[in-house]
């Protein structure tokens, strides 16, 4: 094996690797597709976007501003994350005791933006958890089947 292959990498690097990819993409996904947002009165029945990262907002279905992500992909990336994203969930306890929705922003970001960093930030560690798994089981199949 060369030590520039991938062959020396082990599974749980390689699907962390793979997991940074993902959120690459997703990342320049949600810049093409973002659009400036400002804080505002809402009025009545206003759609609020769900991410806001700092003036730039993302809404997972397009109400009005010709700007919004493919619902697609965010069904995928929750699938693909679903662990992450469950065990993110009580990052909205304390919101939802204190009536405060996604749209509400502390520095610059919504709480549901930091939800999606949360689940970008647990996604690591459930691919790490995996791929660790996978090879744990791997190598005692290998030997109780030598």
């Amino acid at each position: 094996m060369k030590p520039g292959s991938l062959a020396h990498l082990s599974l749980a690097k390689l699907l962390m690797a793979a997991n940074g990819v993902f959120w690459l993409v997703f990342a320049g996904i949600f810049v093409m597709g973002s659009y400036a947002y400002k804080a505002h009165r809402l009025s009545f029945e206003e759609a609020t976007p769900s991410y806001i990262f700092w003036g730039r907002a993302l809404r997972e279905i397009d109400s009005g501003t010709g700007a919004s992500l493919p619902p697609t992909l965010i069904k995928v990336t929750y699938a693909i994350q679903k662990p992450s994203a469950l065990a993110a969930r009580p990052f909205y306890w304390p919101f939802n005791r204190r009536g405060l929705t996604v749209d509400e922003q502390y520095w610059g970001i919504s709480v549901g933006g930091y939800y999606l960093l949360l689940v970008c930030l647990l996604s690591f560690l459930q691919w790490f958890l995996v791929g660790w798994l996978v090879r744990k089981l791997w190598h005692r199949w290998r030997v109780e089947h030598a």
